[in-house]
């Protein structure tokens, strides 16, 4: 009864184990909170490519939302606010588990005003006081999507933001630009704030500038001020370097698809050691899926593939166009060609039948024949039988009366 004690024994140790690790796992995944801010401005009912900017918006989160359902909490902010005009952006969704189809249905049933206009900046700083996105025990994250630039009109064109605005973003003065022939200027930096506003409570905001009409020099500071800068970012420039820029809806789609991806996934070592990503979701960390192959080079530096199989990893598939062992030198087939020695091998470029013998021979009467203790080279194999035939000629020559 021992053994049957100690294996109960070990089946134990290994659950406990297993429920400890399985445990651990979930504790230490801490699944994000992602919340979209969206522009909802009249310039998203601008077309491309056949649809509207604001269609498009609704069809990339749904894509993202589908793809990654579980793997996050999500919310959904909108700016302007419902008022239309200036009015800072509301939270149209809390930010939840499960709230995929809440944010779809909410986002196809919202009418964009035609009056509706820019205020990013102060929908941003609004976000950095939603205490929902700023909850320190989650990682957070920004969405923020715009078509244009920040851009209010108020007062019939005579100014770009109210007190209330500059007091919500912290600015004094207040800027007294006007929207008309100043083009609101004076406020590009608003969303520079917010993004810092965010930072400050540890919420990194991704940037996505969509359609040609933007201001990709704000955008790019934006992004920096997010702390999610794209390699090789250029904060001066007036060209998108720092942040997503799409073009069309399927780059929209793309680049929200690429940002919570990076959001809710990490590498991890899947089967046979190959690396893979895992997703940090609503019930832990999702099984490490890896691509099941990696790349390899034969022994002859041909590239191939070994697949994953059963955890092993298999043979480089283009081993099998290597030539087989043994066959490559040309001086070991010429050595096992020759019967008549007594070489085991060959050594490839030695003269001589396996490399042994000397290069010249020593003959008796011309004949070909090979004095004692001495081997001929591959070359003279057959001179002694040509010697003897010509000795036989001269023979039968003589006996015949021939000259």
């Amino acid at each position: 009864m021992k053994w049957f004690r100690a294996a109960r024994t070990a089946v134990l140790v290994g659950l406990t184990t297993s429920t400890i690790a399985h445990n651990a796992q979930a504790e230490d995944c801490i699944a994000p909170r992602i919340l979209f801010v969206v522009d909802g401005s009249s310039s998203m009912l601008g077309e491309l490519e056949g649809m509207t900017k604001w269609a498009a918006a609704q069809s990339a989160i749904e894509t993202v939302l589908t793809t990654y359902t579980n793997a996050a909490e999500y919310g959904l902010m909108v700016f302007p606010g419902a008022p239309g005009m200036c009015t800072t952006g509301e939270v149209k969704v809390d930010i939840a588990a499960g709230t995929r189809s809440t944010i779809l249905s909410t986002i196809q049933s919202l009418n964009i005003p035609g009056n509706a206009q820019t205020p990013a900046g102060q929908s941003l700083m609004a976000a950095s006081e939603y205490g929902l996105i700023t909850d320190p025990t989650h990682p957070n994250y920004v969405v923020f999507v715009t078509d244009g630039w920040q851009y209010c009109s108020i007062d019939g064109g005579n100014s770009c933001a109210t007190q209330q605005d500059c007091t919500l973003m912290g600015v004094s003065p207040c800027p007294s630009c006007n929207a008309g022939a100043e083009g609101c200027y004076c406020v590009q930096d608003w969303t520079v704030l917010g993004a810092q506003a965010l930072a400050a409570k540890n919420v990194k905001t991704y940037v996505v500038g969509f359609g040609s009409q933007v201001n990709a020099k704000a955008l790019n500071q934006t992004a920096e001020a997010g702390q999610t800068a794209l390699s090789g970012c250029d904060p001066m420039s007036g060209m998108a370097s720092c942040y997503y820029q799409a073009t069309n809806p399927a780059e929209l789609t793309a680049a929200f698809s690429k940002i919570v991806a990076q959001v809710v996934t990490e590498k991890c070592t899947a089967d046979c050691g190959i690396e893979g990503e895992r997703t940090c979701g609503l019930g832990g960390w999702s099984e490490c899926i890896g691509p099941g192959y990696i790349s390899c080079v034969s022994t002859c530096d041909t590239p191939g593939t070994k697949q994953c199989i059963g955890g092993m990893l298999t043979e480089c598939s283009s081993e099998e166009d290597c030539p087989p062992e043994g066959t490559g030198g040309a001086g070991g087939q010429a050595a096992t060609a020759s019967a008549s020695t007594t070489s085991t091998g060959g050594s490839g470029g030695q003269s001589g039948v396996g490399g042994q013998g000397p290069n010249n021979i020593e003959e008796e009467g011309g004949c070909g024949c090979v004095l004692p203790g001495h081997q001929a080279p591959r070359r003279s194999s057959y001179a002694w039988l040509i010697g003897l035939g010509l000795l036989l000629l001269r023979k039968q020559r003589t006996s015949t009366g021939e000259a």
